[in-house]
C-alpha cells in the first residue's frame, strides 16, 4: 500500500513538473518579440533638391494613420529607418520650395495605369496619365532604395492663378496597392491622407 501511494505521489510530481515546464515554454514562445523588424528606406530623388518628403501609412478600414518625420532631400537622397510592416500601403508626400499651392499636397505615384512593374515612365508619358496609384505594396527587406523623379508641372491655384506644382513618380514602376485613383496630367495629391488597401 505504501509503495502504491509513493508511486502515485512520484507520478503526480512528475506530471506537475512536466506541466510547469510546458507552461514555461509556452509562455516564452507566446511572448511578443522585443523589436519589430525594421527597414532602412532610402529615396533617391531626381529634380527636387531641397524638397521635403514624408512617409504615411493609412490603411482602409483602420483609424490609425502613421507618419514618419519629414526629411529634406540632401545630395539627392532622403532616408528613414521604419518598421517593416509600415511599408505596406505606404505613400510619400512631396513639398517643394517652388510649389505654388494647388490646394493639395502632392504625392508620389508608384504606378501609372497601363505601366507594368519595372517599367521606366518618362515625364512625357507621365503627363498623359489620368489614373494612378500612390500606394506602395511595401517590402519585407531590411534595406531598400526607391528612385523617384520630380518634375515642375503647370497647374492652377484654387484662386485661378497659374502656378507650378510637383509631378512626382517612381523612376521605376513599383509593386502597388489599390486604389487606382484619378490624377490630373500625371499629378497626384491628397488633402488628408492617401488611404490604401
Amino acid at each position: 500500500m505504501t509503495s502504491r501511494v509513493a508511486s502515485a505521489a512520484a507520478a503526480f510530481a512528475i506530471t506537475i513538473g512536466a506541466l510547469t515546464a510546458t507552461t514555461g515554454v509556452a509562455g516564452a514562445v507566446g511572448a511578443p518579440s522585443a523589436e519589430p523588424s525594421r527597414t532602412h528606406l532610402t529615396v533617391t530623388v531626381k529634380g527636387c533638391q531641397g524638397c521635403t518628403l514624408r512617409l504615411t501609412q493609412a490603411l482602409d478600414g483602420q483609424q490609425e494613420v502613421w507618419q514618419s518625420k519629414s526629411k529634406k532631400v540632401k545630395d539627392g537622397t532622403a532616408s528613414w529607418s521604419v518598421p517593416t510592416g509600415r511599408t505596406h500601403g505606404m505613400s510619400i508626400t512631396v513639398l517643394a520650395p517652388w510649389d505654388g499651392g494647388a490646394g493639395y499636397v502632392p504625392t508620389v505615384v508608384f504606378r501609372y495605369a497601363g505601366e507594368e512593374f519595372g517599367s521606366t515612365p518618362t515625364n512625357a508619358v507621365a503627363k498623359t496619365k489620368n489614373r494612378a496609384s500612390s500606394c506602395w505594396a511595401g517590402t519585407s527587406e531590411d534595406s531598400v532604395t526607391v528612385p523617384i523623379t520630380v518634375r515642375r508641372a503647370n497647374a492652377t491655384s484654387p484662386s485661378g492663378d497659374r502656378i507650378q506644382t510637383p509631378r512626382a513618380y517612381t523612376s521605376v514602376t513599383q509593386r502597388w496597392e489599390q486604389p487606382m485613383s484619378r490624377v490630373w496630367r500625371g499629378i497626384s495629391g491628397t488633402q488628408d491622407a492617401t488611404y490604401c488597401g
